[in-house]
């Protein structure tokens, strides 16, 4: 859709309301227009740090197509996710929802078959990744978002308060200020709307190893990736202001104890679930 009439933007630059989220509105503050270009919204920063530029140019030479992606990289993840997250994180009162940091977004092609009536705004950093892949897995899963746009989790361009549902999955370990990040999640969801979060937990025992390999690799494409143990996330939670936040390691078939999973997190990587209310 080239509209999202539902959703109030918020100027990525100045931070001024700017209104509803329509073909060619301009921000009263600093003059900007916002208008979708080949179906996807520009609504990033006009200055972007270069670790978030390099997530859209890791994508210029992209050859795998959306449907191997889909279907062979992520067909067990859109399993979980339609089946275990969504429905915990979609309310019967719900009727907005936001994907930050999406990538192939399937998650809100997903809500969107959950919400018809609803509003789904599909974000990533990356608008080219949308571009290539997002759009086409909104009409391979038979629901495409309301809006696909191009976004900074660090600053999200919508006003105060307005998504019920605010989703991510695995995406701020490797966000710059993954503290502000959340503040911004916060910032967005409605009183008594829900965020839930899938990140990785790294092993502490291997933590040296896989640091140095995660940071030689960050180096190398410009990104701002990094490792994060369980602690670290219960960390960050607090410095967010998010003390009062559930953090629980996602049941696996190796070890269902939550208790024995963390355990675990000395010897492989986990996933952990992030959640807290607006």
């Amino acid at each position: 859709m080239t509209s999202g009439g539902a959703v109030s933007l918020r100027c990525p630059d100045c931070a001024k309301a700017v209104g509803a989220l329509e073909d060619g509105v301009q921000c009263r503050g600093c003059g900007r227009r916002f208008a979708p270009a080949e179906g996807v919204w520009d609504l990033l920063p006009a200055v972007l740090g270069a670790p978030t530029r390099s997530e859209d140019r890791l994508h210029e030479q992209d050859a795998v197509p959306t449907w191997r992606r889909l279907f062979y990289h992520k067909r067990d993840w859109i399993e979980w996710c339609d089946a275990r997250w969504l429905p915990e994180l979609i309310g019967p009162g719900a009727r907005t929802f936001l994907e930050v940091g999406g990538g192939l977004c399937y998650a809100s092609a997903l809500a969107k078959a959950r919400l018809p009536r609803g509003t789904v705004v599909a974000t990533d950093v990356s608008p080219r990744y949308l571009r290539r892949h997002a759009l086409a897995v909104g009409r391979i899963l038979g629901a495409p978002a309301d809006v696909y746009a191009a976004a900074d989790v660090e600053r999200l361009p919508f006003e105060d308060g307005q998504f019920d549902a605010v989703y991510s999955q695995v995406v701020l370990y490797r966000v710059p200020d993954p503290v502000r990040a959340l503040r911004e999640i916060r910032r967005v969801l409605a009183p008594g709307g829900r965020y839930l979060g899938i990140e990785r937990a790294s092993p502490w025992a291997l933590l040296f190893r896989e640091d140095r390999t995660m940071r030689a690799r960050a180096a190398a494409r410009g990104i701002a990736e990094r490792p994060l143990r369980y602690w670290e996330w219960e960390r960050l939670l607090r410095a967010a202001g998010l003390a009062a936040a559930a953090l629980r390691p996602v049941p696996g078939r190796r070890v269902r104890s939550a208790l024995l999973r963390r355990a675990g997190n000395a010897v492989r990587q986990i996933h952990v679930a992030i959640s807290f209310h607006g």
